[in-house]
């Protein structure tokens, strides 16, 4: 069991460790991230309109 533990934790260092592969996490997850945000404020009006 620990032969699978150590290539699951390998496999991580390995996306960490490799500038490119993080990188292309963090934009991913961020935009993931910022898409969920979008769902959320759906109908969200920001800045209502001011009567006159």
């Amino acid at each position: 069991m620990a032969p699978k533990n150590n290539s699951f934790i390998a496999f991580f260092k390995n996306i960490y460790y490799d500038d490119y592969k993080w990188a292309l996490v963090k934009s991913a997850g961020l935009f993931l991230v910022g898409v969920r945000i979008a769902k959320e404020c759906q109908g969200l009006e920001l800045m209502p309109s001011i009567p006159h």
